[in-house]
């Protein structure tokens, strides 16, 4: 085990240190501090902790990991907080469903949010469905070639087929498809059975939905369309209608996009929903109970091993867990005359589903029990054993008497400065 320290605060007396071969107080200090570390490191050396001992730092520092982890969850600060998950609510899923975009600090992703929002129509593709017709008979367009004009929002595409004597209906509507589908104009044809065994009929949809992806089809020259019955529209093009919070929109689309595109929220059909975007219920109820679970585990370990860990530790944790005794019960948790926290579920997932903003400022705010924990620990794990670890009290007290022992006569040289030496 290596001791590290620091020293500070020493007024450079230059002219009084010459003597004792230091060239300014700095010196002096690392002089008297080297010296020191190396007498205490000396006796580290030959003073093994007992197994016990040793067996319990281990396990401060394995608890203590544990117990940062599941407070992190709780904090503001760590990007895979329960507080930053956007989890979109729809109140009924048969009109509208919806992602949200995770936060990972304060000042991104979706806002906490919630939305009332009335579908009044969906958007729907346009939709022409021809006539049946007996698959196996002599096609009913003329032989010879046939044109057919498709206008997609105003621009016209001419296409066209050539039927030969001896086809069938079936042949000839799939002369057509293949026409329609080469060409790729943003509609779709196939030929689907009709409601007549042996029958077969023209379908064509707009690839898009919305007003936009509205199409007309009309003969050039033969009679394609106009016996096939393709013209005819079974299913209107419209675009969605609905209203977020009493203002109305339309979109060619069922998919539309609210807080500046960070929630996607699909329209599944007509009525109203309440969409609400905030953080889990389910993780935010898991989290703290893993939290609490962390802390009780941290207290039995330290009661159990109170003779190797200093008492510090146990008070301190005690202490934090007190401090925000009145929150904590607020919300179902409470305190047992042992220390240790017991959560009643039911009283948990009510404040959570009713104040979430006190929960989050009772863990994640300043000075809250999350943040207070998550400190505490990142210092525990950042310090040396020395300081939990009982058995090295007399190794501490040793450093500092050798260190001001040692150092008298020097001390005493410097008549007008002040030499400050801390051990940490």
């Amino acid at each position: 085990m290596q001791i590290t320290g620091s020293y500070n605060n020493y007024v450079n007396m230059t002219n009084l240190l010459a003597p004792l071969g230091a060239r300014g107080s700095a010196d002096l200090v690392m002089q008297v501090f080297s010296s020191a570390v190396g007498n205490l490191q000396d006796k580290i050396n030959q003073q093994i902790f007992s197994e016990e001992s040793d067996a319990a730092i281990k396990e401060l520092y394995n608890e203590v990991s544990d117990l940062a982890g599941r407070a992190e969850k709780l904090t503001l600060t760590y990007f895979n907080s329960v507080f930053f998950d956007r989890t979109p609510t729809s109140s009924d899923s048969n009109v509208l469903t919806a992602t949200a975009v995770d936060a990972f600090s304060l000042d991104s992703g979706a806002a906490e949010a919630t939305y009332n929002i009335s579908v009044n129509q969906l958007a729907l593709a346009q939709e022409n469905t021809g006539f049946e017709l007996n698959a196996a008979d002599p096609s009913v367009v003329n032989p010879g070639i046939n044109t057919f004009n498709i206008n997609i929002n105003g621009q016209d595409h001419e296409l066209g087929i050539d039927v030969v004597d001896g086809d069938t209906n079936e042949v000839v509507l799939q002369k057509i498809v293949a026409a329609i589908n080469d060409a790729g104009l943003g509609v779709t044809g196939e030929v689907t059975a009709g409601s007549l065994e042996g029958t077969q009929q023209l379908v064509i949809t707009a690839d898009q939905t919305g007003t936009a992806g509205s199409f007309t089809l009309s003969d050039v020259s033969g009679n394609a369309v106009t016996v096939t019955g393709t013209a005819t529209v079974s299913t209107v093009a419209q675009d969605a209608a609905y209203t977020v919070d009493g203002t109305g929109y339309t979109s060619e689309t069922n998919t539309i996009y609210l807080d500046s595109g960070l929630v996607t929220v699909n329209l599944k059909g007509a009525g109203e929903s309440i969409l609400t975007v905030a953080p889990d219920q389910n993780e935010v109820e898991n989290a703290i109970t893993a939290f609490v679970s962390a802390v009780n585990s941290i207290i039995d370990f330290l009661e159990t091993n109170c003779d190797y860990i200093e008492d510090e530790v146990l008070s301190s944790v005690n202490s934090f867990v007190t401090e925000h005794k009145s929150e904590l019960e607020s919300f179902g948790v409470t305190i047992e005359e042992d220390g240790k926290l017991v959560v009643d579920t039911y009283n948990l997932a009510t404040a959570v589903n009713d104040d979430l903003s006190g929960i989050k400022d009772a863990f994640a705010g300043f000075d809250g029990l999350a943040v207070q924990v998550k400190n505490y620990t990142a210092r525990i794990s950042t310090d040396s054993p020395l300081n939990y670890a009982k058995e090295a009290e007399g190794m501490s007290k040793d450093f500092v008497d050798y260190l001001y022992g040692t150092s008298a006569t020097m001390l005493e040289k410097i008549l007008q400065g002040m030499l400050l030496d801390t051990f940490v």
